[in-house]
């Protein structure tokens, strides 16, 4: 909270994240609920989930144009009010065309521009997060984003069910108050940007566009940049290890409590959202609480306390289901969890050339989000042609794997080999 008080550039930008995460953190859920409403709602839900992670595998591809952009707080504004005019779009095309299959085809495709113009967004920011913060700050900085990011999402999806019961299920309503937030999100920061002209003019200054390059050639060259870090590339792909394992857990877990009663606290929804509420308090209290014992551990270490995380909560539904049990398991691994994403932030706002830093990011969130949709269909696959007891097993195997894998290769560990040269240098 420290850096959110003394810095107003910061306390600007997060304020403005802040609104429009909320906006659509609001649609996410409604969109879903709407897609539950047409006649082929199997089929309309799936393309929604689809629709919702598309925009995630773009990333290193707008992240590497977001480094071309030359006036990244301008080309911000416009991308934000272009969202809020996509959202006006929507909002007419559900007055006049609700509940026919072809106009929520078109919806879909104009939620993934406004999700793809949101990355860009985002992407745009990094460079002018990184000018405004202080190497000390970066971390707290971070565990301050991710804050935001889970206290929207906790809150967000109870709040849009609620509005748009209010609303008495009017979707087109609904639509044009998201198109507000975005107008507001930009109100923020537009009546603020004095407090970034210095970043703008010092980003500006050394930005240098390069159109004479295919986009093939600025991904190979990024995707080398990060390579050549050895021991940071070995993070990378540890946390996409994780991730692997990781994204399946909701699936899983909610299959596991249909097989097995025992773990139920009371009804199979109630329990669902017991557990859900719980991960997040302990995303919410791990990203909170800065100094602690977990400070000390590098992101390596963290990744690999990770895997142990996970190797218990598969051990639950296998040798001893019990509800509470699992409960404080699962809050403790996503306490730990919270610790890996703003350390893994700052080390990459430290590395990279903010020349770099948004096609960095994007090459990060693509790489790691690719292996979402493997891990799934390996897990669930495997809970739903099998058993969701096997699907544990395997999970907790592989993840056993990127504990003793981060034990065997500890002399390889970024931050401390860092740390020890500084030390010889002192």
């Amino acid at each position: 909270m420290r850096v959110a008080k003394n810095n107003t550039a910061f306390r600007v930008m997060i304020t403005s994240q802040f609104v429009n995460n909320l906006g659509s953190s609001f649609f996410n859920i409604v969109f879903l609920v709407y897609a539950a409403t047409l006649p082929n709602k199997t089929l309309s839900v799936t393309l929604v989930a689809f629709t919702e992670m598309l925009p995630t595998l773009f990333s290193i591809i707008v992240g590497n144009f977001a480094d071309k952009t030359k006036h990244h707080l301008r080309s911000w504004r416009i991308a934000r009010l272009s969202q809020s005019i996509i959202f006006l779009i929507i909002t007419v095309i559900l007055i006049f065309f609700d509940g026919q299959f072809w106009s929520f085809l078109i919806l879909l495709l104009l939620v993934f521009v406004s999700s793809v113009v949101g990355s860009y967004s985002n992407l745009l920011m990094k460079p002018v997060s990184r000018f405004i913060l202080s190497d000390s700050d970066l971390q707290e900085a971070m565990s301050l984003e991710q804050t935001v990011s889970v206290a929207v999402n906790l809150i967000g999806g109870f709040s849009g069910v609620a509005l748009l019961g209010i609303l008495h299920q009017n979707y087109a309503g609904f639509s044009l108050i998201n198109a507000g937030m975005f107008v507001i999100a930009w109100s923020i920061m537009a009546l603020n940007h004095r407090q970034f002209l210095e970043a703008e003019q010092h980003i500006e200054a050394e930005t240098k566009p390069n159109t004479n390059t295919s986009i093939f050639s600025d991904l190979k060259s990024t995707f080398i940049y990060v390579y050549k870090d050895h021991l940071f590339f070995q993070i990378l792909l540890l946390a996409t290890a994780i991730n692997f394992v990781g994204t399946s857990f909701n699936g899983v877990f909610n299959l596991t409590l249909l097989h097995n009663k025992s773990l139920l606290i009371g009804n199979f929804g109630t329990t669902v959202a017991i557990f859900g509420a719980i991960s997040s308090i302990g995303l919410l209290t791990g990203s909170l609480i800065i100094n602690d014992f977990f400070k000390k551990l590098t992101t390596k270490q963290l990744i690999g306390i990770s895997g142990i995380g996970i190797v218990l909560i598969a051990a639950v539904p296998l040798f001893y289901p019990n509800g509470v049990l699992w409960m404080l398991i699962i809050f403790l691994f996503s306490y730990i969890e919270a610790k890996i994403n703003p350390k893994l932030g700052a080390i990459l706002m430290k590395r990279t050339n903010h020349n770099r830093l948004a096609g960095v990011s994007g090459l990060i969130n693509t790489f790691v989000m690719s292996a979402t949709p493997l891990g799934q269909i390996i897990f669930l696959g495997t809970a739903n042609i099998y058993s969701p007891n096997i699907s544990w097993f395997f999970m907790g195997f592989v993840a056993s794997l990127i504990t003793i894998y981060t034990i065997l290769t500890r002399q390889q560990d970024m931050e401390l080999v860092e740390k020890t040269r500084e030390s010889a240098i002192l």
